[in-house]
Protein backbone atom coordinates (compact mmCIF):
# COMPACT_ATOMS: atom_id res chain seq x y z
CA UNK A 1 0.00 0.00 0.00
CA UNK A 2 0.98 3.65 -0.30
CA UNK A 3 0.10 6.33 1.67
CA UNK A 4 0.31 10.46 0.97
CA UNK A 5 0.57 12.20 4.02
CA UNK A 6 0.87 15.57 4.44
CA UNK A 7 2.69 17.08 8.05
CA UNK A 8 2.92 19.80 10.20
CA UNK A 9 6.08 18.00 11.74
CA UNK A 10 7.54 14.56 12.69
CA UNK A 11 10.47 16.40 14.16
CA UNK A 12 13.02 13.71 16.04
CA UNK A 13 13.30 16.30 19.36
CA UNK A 14 9.81 17.01 19.18
CA UNK A 15 7.93 17.76 22.65
CA UNK A 16 4.85 17.05 20.84
CA UNK A 17 2.66 13.70 22.08
CA UNK A 18 1.00 13.89 18.88
CA UNK A 19 3.91 14.65 16.87
CA UNK A 20 5.78 11.89 18.68
CA UNK A 21 2.35 9.42 17.62
CA UNK A 22 2.89 10.59 14.17
CA UNK A 23 6.97 9.72 13.32
CA UNK A 24 6.54 6.39 15.27
CA UNK A 25 3.94 5.48 13.64
CA UNK A 26 4.74 6.06 10.62
CA UNK A 27 8.42 4.93 10.86
CA UNK A 28 6.47 1.58 12.14
CA UNK A 29 3.80 1.39 9.32
CA UNK A 30 7.33 1.90 6.88
CA UNK A 31 8.67 -1.35 8.54
CA UNK A 32 5.88 -2.97 7.62
CA UNK A 33 6.30 -3.02 3.94
CA UNK A 34 4.21 0.41 3.03
CA UNK A 35 5.55 3.03 0.97
CA UNK A 36 4.92 6.44 2.63
CA UNK A 37 5.38 10.03 0.93
CA UNK A 38 5.92 12.64 3.52
CA UNK A 39 5.08 16.24 2.59
CA UNK A 40 6.97 18.77 5.08
CA UNK A 41 8.11 22.41 5.03
CA UNK A 42 11.31 23.09 3.55
CA UNK A 43 13.32 23.72 7.33
CA UNK A 44 11.21 21.03 8.85
CA UNK A 45 13.48 17.83 10.34
CA UNK A 46 12.72 14.35 10.16
CA UNK A 47 14.75 10.94 10.98
CA UNK A 48 17.00 10.52 8.44
CA UNK A 49 17.49 7.42 6.47
CA UNK A 50 14.06 5.98 7.37
CA UNK A 51 13.27 2.76 4.87
CA UNK A 52 10.22 3.47 2.68
CA UNK A 53 9.81 6.83 3.76
CA UNK A 54 9.92 9.58 0.38
CA UNK A 55 10.20 13.23 1.71
CA UNK A 56 8.30 15.99 -0.18
CA UNK A 57 8.81 19.98 0.02
CA UNK A 58 6.33 22.21 0.65
CA UNK A 59 7.05 25.60 -0.69
CA UNK A 60 6.46 27.70 2.80
CA UNK A 61 9.84 28.01 5.27
CA UNK A 62 9.21 26.13 8.71
CA UNK A 63 6.01 26.50 9.64
CA UNK A 64 2.08 25.39 8.44
CA UNK A 65 -0.43 27.48 10.02
CA UNK A 66 -3.75 26.22 9.01
CA UNK A 67 -5.53 28.80 7.40
CA UNK A 68 -2.66 28.65 4.86
CA UNK A 69 -2.59 24.92 4.53
CA UNK A 70 -6.00 24.65 1.78
CA UNK A 71 -4.11 26.93 -0.25
CA UNK A 72 -0.24 25.28 -0.55
CA UNK A 73 -0.81 21.16 0.39
CA UNK A 74 -3.88 20.35 -2.31
CA UNK A 75 -1.13 21.31 -5.14
CA UNK A 76 1.30 19.28 -3.45
CA UNK A 77 -0.96 16.44 -3.09
CA UNK A 78 -1.67 16.62 -6.39
CA UNK A 79 2.23 16.53 -7.88
CA UNK A 80 2.78 13.17 -5.46
CA UNK A 81 -0.06 11.91 -7.08
CA UNK A 82 0.91 12.77 -11.06
CA UNK A 83 4.52 11.27 -10.07
CA UNK A 84 2.54 8.26 -8.74
CA UNK A 85 -0.92 7.47 -7.64
CA UNK A 86 -1.49 6.62 -4.27
CA UNK A 87 -3.97 4.14 -1.93
CA UNK A 88 -4.66 6.53 0.55
CA UNK A 89 -4.63 10.13 1.89
CA UNK A 90 -3.32 10.68 5.48
CA UNK A 91 -4.79 13.83 7.58
CA UNK A 92 -2.85 13.83 10.80
CA UNK A 93 -4.42 16.84 12.02
CA UNK A 94 -8.72 17.44 11.40
CA UNK A 95 -7.49 21.30 11.42
CA UNK A 96 -4.36 21.48 9.79
CA UNK A 97 -4.12 19.11 6.83
CA UNK A 98 -8.21 17.97 6.94
CA UNK A 99 -9.54 20.43 4.75
CA UNK A 100 -6.94 20.48 2.71
CA UNK A 101 -6.71 17.04 1.71
CA UNK A 102 -10.20 17.18 1.10
CA UNK A 103 -9.77 20.05 -1.10
CA UNK A 104 -7.41 18.20 -3.09
CA UNK A 105 -9.37 15.19 -3.61
CA UNK A 106 -12.49 17.14 -4.81
CA UNK A 107 -10.31 19.80 -6.69
CA UNK A 108 -8.14 17.18 -8.86
CA UNK A 109 -10.86 14.17 -8.85
CA UNK A 110 -8.60 11.89 -6.61
CA UNK A 111 -10.13 8.46 -6.86
CA UNK A 112 -8.93 8.40 -3.20
CA UNK A 113 -10.38 7.65 0.14
CA UNK A 114 -9.18 9.79 3.43
CA UNK A 115 -8.68 9.02 7.03
CA UNK A 116 -7.88 11.66 9.52
CA UNK A 117 -6.05 11.27 12.74
CA UNK A 118 -7.40 12.70 15.66
CA UNK A 119 -6.26 12.89 19.96
CA UNK A 120 -8.94 15.10 21.69
CA UNK A 121 -11.21 18.21 21.18
CA UNK A 122 -9.38 21.19 23.04
CA UNK A 123 -11.81 24.30 23.51
CA UNK A 124 -12.49 26.20 20.76
CA UNK A 125 -15.29 28.09 18.87
CA UNK A 126 -13.57 26.23 15.36
CA UNK A 127 -14.34 22.94 16.50
CA UNK A 128 -18.02 22.78 15.10
CA UNK A 129 -16.86 24.94 11.75
CA UNK A 130 -13.54 22.64 11.00
CA UNK A 131 -12.90 19.63 12.94
CA UNK A 132 -16.98 18.40 13.11
CA UNK A 133 -17.40 19.18 9.03
CA UNK A 134 -13.91 17.09 8.39
CA UNK A 135 -14.79 14.01 10.56
CA UNK A 136 -17.93 13.82 8.82
CA UNK A 137 -16.38 14.05 5.04
CA UNK A 138 -13.26 12.13 5.36
CA UNK A 139 -13.82 8.00 5.24
CA UNK A 140 -12.93 7.29 8.76
CA UNK A 141 -11.31 8.55 12.03
CA UNK A 142 -8.13 6.96 14.04
CA UNK A 143 -9.01 8.07 17.38
CA UNK A 144 -6.12 6.77 20.40
CA UNK A 145 -9.02 6.19 23.08
CA UNK A 146 -12.35 6.10 23.74
CA UNK A 147 -12.49 9.06 25.40
CA UNK A 148 -11.21 11.16 22.18
CA UNK A 149 -14.59 9.36 20.50
CA UNK A 150 -16.46 9.90 23.25
CA UNK A 151 -15.90 13.34 23.46
CA UNK A 152 -16.00 14.36 19.57
CA UNK A 153 -19.52 12.31 19.84
CA UNK A 154 -20.91 13.80 22.42
CA UNK A 155 -19.30 17.74 21.71
CA UNK A 156 -19.56 17.46 18.03
CA UNK A 157 -22.75 14.97 17.14
CA UNK A 158 -20.84 12.65 15.00
CA UNK A 159 -21.91 9.28 14.53
CA UNK A 160 -19.82 6.65 16.53
CA UNK A 161 -19.37 4.73 13.58
CA UNK A 162 -16.78 6.54 12.18
CA UNK A 163 -14.19 5.92 14.53
CA UNK A 164 -11.44 3.46 14.98
CA UNK A 165 -10.00 3.68 18.44
CA UNK A 166 -6.04 2.16 18.33
CA UNK A 167 -4.20 3.20 21.24
CA UNK A 168 -0.38 4.77 20.74
CA UNK A 169 2.01 2.67 21.62
CA UNK A 170 5.73 3.45 23.60
CA UNK A 171 8.94 2.16 22.15
CA UNK A 172 10.43 -0.47 23.54
CA UNK A 173 14.04 1.41 24.91
CA UNK A 174 11.50 2.79 27.60
CA UNK A 175 12.67 0.10 30.18
CA UNK A 176 13.71 -0.14 33.82
CA UNK A 177 17.56 0.39 34.62
CA UNK A 178 19.71 1.76 37.67
CA UNK A 179 19.08 5.11 38.65
CA UNK A 180 21.25 7.77 36.81
CA UNK A 181 23.68 9.15 38.87
CA UNK A 182 25.08 11.73 36.83
CA UNK A 183 21.48 12.91 36.39
CA UNK A 184 21.04 12.64 39.83
CA UNK A 185 23.85 15.13 40.66
CA UNK A 186 22.99 17.51 37.85
CA UNK A 187 20.35 18.19 39.70
CA UNK A 188 21.16 17.78 43.10
CA UNK A 189 19.09 15.60 44.40
CA UNK A 190 21.37 12.15 45.50
CA UNK A 191 19.83 10.99 47.97
CA UNK A 192 16.20 12.06 47.79
CA UNK A 193 13.18 10.76 46.84
CA UNK A 194 12.54 11.75 43.49
CA UNK A 195 9.05 12.35 42.28
CA UNK A 196 8.57 13.11 38.51
CA UNK A 197 6.29 14.80 36.24
CA UNK A 198 7.60 15.49 32.60
CA UNK A 199 5.14 16.94 29.81
CA UNK A 200 5.00 19.79 28.23
CA UNK A 201 4.54 23.24 30.14
CA UNK A 202 1.06 24.05 29.08
CA UNK A 203 -2.28 25.01 30.81
CA UNK A 204 -4.33 21.76 30.47
CA UNK A 205 -1.51 19.52 32.16
CA UNK A 206 -2.94 21.23 35.72
CA UNK A 207 0.72 22.90 36.81
CA UNK A 208 -0.79 24.87 39.54
CA UNK A 209 -2.58 22.10 40.84
CA UNK A 210 1.04 19.70 40.73
CA UNK A 211 2.40 22.56 42.74
CA UNK A 212 -0.18 22.53 45.29
CA UNK A 213 -0.29 19.35 45.75
CA UNK A 214 3.78 19.05 46.40
CA UNK A 215 3.54 22.04 48.50
CA UNK A 216 1.91 20.31 51.41
CA UNK A 217 3.76 16.66 50.02
CA UNK A 218 7.11 18.60 51.20
CA UNK A 219 5.84 19.46 54.20
CA UNK A 220 5.18 15.70 55.26
CA UNK A 221 8.16 14.72 53.32
CA UNK A 222 11.58 16.48 53.71
CA UNK A 223 13.19 13.78 51.69
CA UNK A 224 11.05 14.18 48.73
CA UNK A 225 11.86 16.44 45.32
CA UNK A 226 9.64 17.20 42.86
CA UNK A 227 11.40 17.38 39.39
CA UNK A 228 9.47 18.97 37.08
CA UNK A 229 10.79 18.10 33.48
CA UNK A 230 9.84 19.89 30.27
CA UNK A 231 9.40 23.23 28.57
CA UNK A 232 6.56 25.84 27.74
CA UNK A 233 4.92 28.66 27.94
CA UNK A 234 4.22 28.82 31.55
CA UNK A 235 7.51 28.45 33.37
CA UNK A 236 7.96 31.75 34.15
CA UNK A 237 4.45 31.55 36.23
CA UNK A 238 5.40 28.17 37.50
CA UNK A 239 8.63 29.23 39.47
CA UNK A 240 6.71 32.06 40.81
CA UNK A 241 4.25 30.18 42.05
CA UNK A 242 6.48 27.41 43.40
CA UNK A 243 8.01 30.48 45.04
CA UNK A 244 10.42 28.98 48.04
CA UNK A 245 9.79 25.36 47.05
CA UNK A 246 12.29 26.22 44.35
CA UNK A 247 14.33 28.46 46.43
CA UNK A 248 14.94 25.62 48.53
CA UNK A 249 15.37 22.66 46.01
CA UNK A 250 12.08 21.14 46.70
CA UNK A 251 10.90 21.44 43.48
CA UNK A 252 13.20 21.36 40.09
CA UNK A 253 12.52 22.70 36.82
CA UNK A 254 14.72 20.73 34.62
CA UNK A 255 13.57 22.63 31.25
CA UNK A 256 13.77 20.73 27.66
CA UNK A 257 14.35 17.20 28.56
CA UNK A 258 16.26 15.58 24.69
CA UNK A 259 14.95 12.44 23.56
CA UNK A 260 17.57 10.53 24.51
CA UNK A 261 17.85 11.49 28.11
CA UNK A 262 14.30 10.56 28.47
CA UNK A 263 14.69 7.14 30.10
CA UNK A 264 17.16 8.78 32.17
CA UNK A 265 14.90 10.90 33.48
CA UNK A 266 11.90 8.07 34.82
CA UNK A 267 14.78 5.59 35.90
CA UNK A 268 16.03 8.74 38.19
CA UNK A 269 12.00 8.77 40.15
CA UNK A 270 10.23 6.80 42.39
CA UNK A 271 6.76 7.73 40.68
CA UNK A 272 4.97 10.05 37.97
CA UNK A 273 2.89 12.43 39.39
CA UNK A 274 0.62 13.96 36.43
CA UNK A 275 -2.62 15.76 37.18
CA UNK A 276 -3.33 16.90 33.48
CA UNK A 277 -7.15 17.72 33.51
CA UNK A 278 -7.19 16.84 29.42
CA UNK A 279 -5.23 13.86 27.43
CA UNK A 280 -6.06 11.90 23.98
CA UNK A 281 -3.76 8.92 25.28
CA UNK A 282 -0.73 10.09 27.76
CA UNK A 283 2.17 9.14 25.97
CA UNK A 284 4.21 10.27 29.42
CA UNK A 285 2.50 8.79 31.51
CA UNK A 286 2.96 5.28 29.24
CA UNK A 287 6.55 5.84 29.16
CA UNK A 288 6.77 5.99 32.77
CA UNK A 289 4.73 3.01 33.19
CA UNK A 290 6.93 1.05 29.98
CA UNK A 291 9.70 2.30 33.04
CA UNK A 292 8.14 0.50 35.71
CA UNK A 293 6.94 3.30 37.56
CA UNK A 294 4.08 3.74 39.25
CA UNK A 295 2.04 6.60 38.26
CA UNK A 296 -0.84 8.76 40.46
CA UNK A 297 -2.76 10.69 37.59
CA UNK A 298 -5.91 12.39 37.23
CA UNK A 299 -8.87 10.56 36.50
CA UNK A 300 -9.93 12.24 33.62
CA UNK A 301 -9.80 12.52 29.74
CA UNK A 302 -7.96 9.46 28.45
CA UNK A 303 -5.65 8.32 31.21
CA UNK A 304 -8.36 5.70 33.00
CA UNK A 305 -8.08 3.59 29.97
CA UNK A 306 -4.65 4.18 30.71
CA UNK A 307 -4.15 3.33 34.23
CA UNK A 308 -5.71 0.45 36.10
CA UNK A 309 -6.80 2.47 39.30
CA UNK A 310 -5.67 0.42 42.20
CA UNK A 311 -3.02 -1.96 40.23
CA UNK A 312 -0.49 0.24 38.96
CA UNK A 313 -1.19 3.36 40.45
CA UNK A 314 -4.13 6.09 41.47
CA UNK A 315 -6.69 7.93 39.89
CA UNK A 316 -7.30 11.21 41.43
CA UNK A 317 -9.91 13.86 41.05
CA UNK A 318 -7.78 17.02 39.82
CA UNK A 319 -10.29 18.90 41.41
CA UNK A 320 -9.24 18.06 45.02
CA UNK A 321 -5.74 18.01 45.26
CA UNK A 322 -5.72 16.71 48.45
CA UNK A 323 -6.67 12.73 46.79
CA UNK A 324 -2.96 12.95 44.92
CA UNK A 325 -1.58 14.18 48.30
CA UNK A 326 -2.88 10.65 49.95
CA UNK A 327 -1.65 8.64 47.34
CA UNK A 328 1.48 10.43 46.69
CA UNK A 329 2.62 10.02 50.39
CA UNK A 330 1.13 6.23 50.27
CA UNK A 331 3.26 5.07 47.91
CA UNK A 332 6.01 7.30 48.81
CA UNK A 333 5.82 5.17 52.37
CA UNK A 334 5.68 1.65 50.62
CA UNK A 335 8.95 0.10 48.36
CA UNK A 336 7.02 -2.91 48.01
CA UNK A 337 3.73 -1.28 46.59
CA UNK A 338 5.74 0.82 44.41
CA UNK A 339 7.22 -2.08 42.84
CA UNK A 340 4.42 -4.01 42.63
CA UNK A 341 2.73 -1.03 40.83
CA UNK A 342 5.75 -0.46 38.60
CA UNK A 343 5.68 -4.21 37.48
CA UNK A 344 2.18 -4.44 36.44
CA UNK A 345 2.36 -1.32 34.87
CA UNK A 346 5.44 -2.45 33.06
CA UNK A 347 3.58 -5.90 32.01
CA UNK A 348 0.45 -3.61 30.66
CA UNK A 349 2.11 -1.97 28.20
CA UNK A 350 3.81 -4.68 26.75
CA UNK A 351 0.56 -6.39 26.61
CA UNK A 352 -1.76 -3.30 25.16
CA UNK A 353 1.22 -0.26 24.42
CA UNK A 354 3.58 -1.02 21.85
CA UNK A 355 4.41 0.88 18.79
CA UNK A 356 4.30 -2.22 16.69
CA UNK A 357 0.61 -3.25 18.14
CA UNK A 358 -0.57 0.46 17.32
CA UNK A 359 0.89 -0.12 13.08
CA UNK A 360 -0.63 -3.41 12.70
CA UNK A 361 -4.34 -2.33 14.15
CA UNK A 362 -3.86 0.87 12.21
CA UNK A 363 -2.70 -0.87 9.04
CA UNK A 364 -5.67 -3.21 9.70
CA UNK A 365 -8.03 -0.44 9.82
CA UNK A 366 -6.31 1.27 6.29
CA UNK A 367 -6.68 -1.81 4.21
CA UNK A 368 -10.47 -2.21 4.94
CA UNK A 369 -11.22 1.44 4.46
CA UNK A 370 -9.42 1.35 0.62
CA UNK A 371 -10.99 -2.11 -0.10
CA UNK A 372 -14.12 -0.42 0.94
CA UNK A 373 -13.97 2.79 -1.18
CA UNK A 374 -13.07 0.39 -4.34
CA UNK A 375 -15.57 -1.84 -3.42
CA UNK A 376 -18.06 1.24 -3.51
CA UNK A 377 -15.71 2.60 -6.72
CA UNK A 378 -15.77 0.13 -9.43
CA UNK A 379 -13.67 2.73 -10.95
CA UNK A 380 -10.76 2.77 -8.46
CA UNK A 381 -7.54 1.40 -9.34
Amino acid sequence: MRICSPHCGIDPETTSGGETYERELLRHLADGGMSIDILLARHKRHPDGVPNWTIHRLPIGRGLRWPVAPFVVPRAIKRVWDGHPFDLLRAHSLRYIGPAALIARRRYRLDVPIVAHHHHLDPSWLNPLVEKRVMRAVDRVVVGSEFGRRQAVEQLGVPAERFSVVSYGVDRRFRPGPRPEALLRRHGVEGKVVVLFLGGLKRRKNLFVLLDVWRRVAQARDDARLVVAGSGPLRGRLEAFAGPLARDGRVIFAGYVPEAEKVDYYNMAELLLFPSALEGFGLSVAEAMSCGLPVVVSGRGSLPELVVDGEGGFLCDPERPDTFVGRVLQLLSDPMLRKKFGRANRERVDRRFRWDHCAAATARIYAEVVDDWRRRRPQAR
